[in-house]
Parts: structure tokens; sequence; C-alpha cells
């Protein structure tokens, strides 16, 4: 059976990203859930060619001696937990990560990010990653939020700020969307009734909830469903950044420009790709 990944991963997943788009994401994610949209196939095999081989794609500042490079790699986009046809996932990342984590040419690594959030399940292959980490690796970064805000945390030695511009910083949290078409449902004449087995009444309870109009119990149960992963994301930003300031809009899921982040001790510096490599050199030459 051939499974479409990225359907699958917007129909079960919960997600950790940033709100600012959200409708625009949730246009595309019908297109995609509908088949009315099948996305641009990627190439696997540039992508593994990338950050395989001893050059940066032509950026011209890989830092590069007689045996060692500075490996580099780009994570750019909504973070899915598994790569499809038309989408890098986080088990495609991880592979990346651990073939420059164990190449004996690759010193350390330079990781360019540009991502509002995604899956929860793939902050999983971080998580992992983080047990096997063995070199140093910089997060240059433009939007890092939600979920990349996490996975930052999880695998950063130093995160930069890829100028003061147009970076945007946070949305440390979770959270739940949700159309109400019930409405709509009942003027054009549906009904959605959930009969489960006996002995299974508590399967599928919060949309049974919902659809018996018990809002209450409903939000009740995905509040219940979300504030571990929330505490489980803030636990890991305070062990990562022990010195990140204690202003109650980071943990609100507030987002901040690249200034403001680096004043509340969420970023290391600000910068750009000249600097990341350079320090990334520097940071390999201290781990050596």
């Amino acid at each position: 059976m051939n499974i479409n990944t990225l359907v699958f991963d917007l129909m079960r997943s919960k997600w950790l990203i940033n709100t600012d788009n959200i409708a625009e994401y949730e246009k595309l994610a019908n297109r995609f859930i509908t088949g009315d949209y099948k996305g641009e196939t990627i190439d696997r095999e540039a992508f593994k060619a990338s950050y395989m081989t001893a050059t940066n794609q032509g950026s011209g500042v890989m830092k590069q001696d007689e045996k060692k490079i500075i490996g580099y790699l780009q994570m750019i986009g909504p973070m899915t937990t598994y790569g499809g046809m038309c989408s890098y996932g986080a088990d495609d990342y991880l592979q990346a990560l651990r073939y420059m984590n164990e190449s004996e040419k690759i010193s350390a690594i330079v990781l360019e990010v540009d991502g509002p959030g995604g899956a929860v399940p793939a902050i999983n292959a971080f998580k992992e990653f983080q047990l096997e980490k063995q070199k140093p690796i910089v997060v240059l970064c433009n939007d890092l939020c939600s979920l990349h805000y996490w996975m930052a945390a999880l695998v950063a030695d130093h995160v930069m700020a890829k100028g003061d511009i147009s970076p945007c910083i946070g949305s440390i949290g979770a959270t739940c969307i949700l159309v109400d078409s019930r409405e709509a449902m009942k003027k054009e004449g549906y009904s959605i009734k959930i009969i489960n087995a006996p002995g299974s009444e508590l399967k599928n309870k919060a949309m049974a909830d919902f659809y018996a109009g018990e809002d209450e119990e409903f939000v009740s149960r995905l509040e219940a469903e979300l504030k571990p992963i929330r505490d489980a994301f803030v636990n890991d930003i305070k062990a990562a950044r022990p010195n990140i300031s204690d202003d109650k809009r980071i943990f609100g899921a507030d987002t901040f420009t690249a200034t403001e982040a680096l004043k509340l001790g969420m970023i290391d510096s600000i910068g750009n790709e000249k600097k990341a490599f350079a320090l990334a050199e520097a940071l390999a030459e201290l781990n050596n």
C-alpha cells in the first residue's frame, strides 16, 4: 500500500507551528488532503548530494583545509515527521545529520533554518540525534518558531539570527485551531453519530463531546492533550538555555525580532552566513 506520508501527518498529528499564517497553511493542507494539490516532486539524490559532497552548493563560504570541512544543511519550511514525494521530513534531516556527525571529513555543522514549526512527532528524531551528537552545530536562522525552535534547543551549540530585520524567533507553546462546522452541517441536513463497542465508551470521546455540543468537556480534553507537549517543550528550552529571561511573554508563546530575542537570551548572536561558518570552524577547533 502506498501511503502519502504528508497527508498522514496532516490527518493525525498535533502541530507546533507559528500561527501568523495558519489560514494559508490550512488552505494548502486541505488541498493535499483532498488530492487537489500534489506538490512538486523533490530530488532526494540531489538532497543527499548537498550534504555528502565537500562543496557547499555554490554558497562560496565553505571553510576547508586539507582534512576537514564544515558540513552544511538547509532546513526550510514546515517540518513533517516523514519525508514524502514533495517534502523533506524529520527522518530525512536525521539521516543527513547522522551522516555529517559520523563523517571523518566533517568537523562541525552549520544548520540553516527558516521554519515556522511542524508536526509534534517530528521532534523525536532530534531528541534521538541529541544523544548521538558529537560535533559542534551552529544554527543560522531566519524564522525559528515553535517546533523549529525546540529542535534548535536540542541540537545547537550556538543559535545565530540571520540579520536583524526579518528573523522571527519564539512561539514556545502548543495550540489547537478548530473550524467549527456544526451549524453549517446542520443547515445542510447532516449530523454525526459516533457508536462505540460496549466497554469502549472513551473511544473518540473528545469528538463525541464536540458533536454532542459538550464544548466544555471537549476543550478540557484537548487542553489535557496539549499540556504535556507544552511542558516538555518548555522544559527542554529551560535546560538548553538556563540563562533565558523570565519575561512572561517568552513561555506565553509570543514571537520576537532578532534584537529582542538576543536581549532575552533566546538566541546567542546576530550575524550572517560567513560569520556562522567562521564560528563553526572555531568551535570545531575547540572541540578537537
